[in-house]
């Protein structure tokens, strides 16, 4: 199985006309950014020493110096310079395109691949998991059906794919077996579909009173969820082995909190 991460600066101007409007408070800024990935990174060495790990990041000497900080092996990191790929991935309109395009580029490898968000605490070694013939999701959320109106989900996927009655499932962990690798393109068609519909007669965040946004800001994951239900496949949960630091608008710095055990 290929395990892969990405790390970049993120374009928080784009984050937030996408709809992410909290995403200034949230992420800060590269250099939080960076800070937060090399804790969550340093927290995989400590338990899987022996797994290797490529991680594509747009400045490959800064992420280093961050993760030099801690007290781990990092002979089995790849961190790949990957700048251009990323530079062209982040000029699409959708803030999030680039974790689709990421999982695509390791598509012709044709191997399993473990997706890790660079928000994640790991809890203990994984091995056990990596042979698992289906999908990996951090876990179960809800159906879509179940969320605001207001989010604007609901309304794109019924617009798109004709009804909002499926599962939700966070993707801040996500492993597919390699007999299940075309719902990766499919998730790209997907994602299109979903951005496409414009939902600013729908959309209302507290966040931003009176601004409109014309799509579904997490319409990425949403796609994938719609992929996995369509071809029924199976699903583990792995919340048992990582923490993911993504409910709520400052929890980024409790990554970093979590890896202070390994600071030099």
């Amino acid at each position: 199985m290929k395990i892969i991460s990405l790390v970049f600066d993120y374009d928080l101007d784009k984050l937030a006309k996408c709809g992410r409007s909290w995403g200034y408070q949230g992420y800060k800024n590269k250099d939080f950014i960076f800070d937060y990935s090399a804790a969550s990174y340093a927290t995989f060495a400590h338990h899987n020493p022996e797994l290797e790990y490529t991680i594509d990041t747009d400045d490959r000497d800064f992420l280093w110096s961050k993760l030099k900080k801690y007290n781990v092996s990092l002979d089995s990191f790849n961190i790949s310079d990957s700048r251009e790929e990323i530079n062209e991935w982040k000029s699409h309109r959708y803030c999030f395109w680039p974790l689709a395009m990421h999982r695509k580029k390791y598509l012709h490898l044709n191997e399993s691949i473990l997706k890790l968000d660079n928000d994640l605490t790991c809890l203990k070694p994984i091995d056990d998991i990596l042979d698992f013939n289906g999908v990996l999701v951090w876990k179960y959320e809800r159906n879509i059906n179940e969320g605001r109106e207001t989010w604007g989900e609901r309304f794109v996927c019924r617009e798109a794919f004709g009804t909002d009655d499926f599962p939700a499932w966070n993707m801040g962990v996500l492993g597919i077996d390699k007999s299940h690798l075309s719902i990766i393109d499919e998730c790209i068609d997907y994602s299109e579909m979903l951005i496409s519909v414009d939902a600013s007669s729908v959309i209302a965040y507290k966040e931003a009173p009176g601004v409109k946004f014309d799509m579904w800001v997490n319409g990425e994951q949403t796609a994938m969820n719609w992929a996995i239900y369509k071809n029924n496949i199976p699903i583990k949960e792995t919340y048992d082995y990582f923490e993911h630091h993504c409910y709520g608008f400052t929890v980024k710095k409790n990554v970093i909190k979590s890896a202070e055990f390994l600071i030099k």
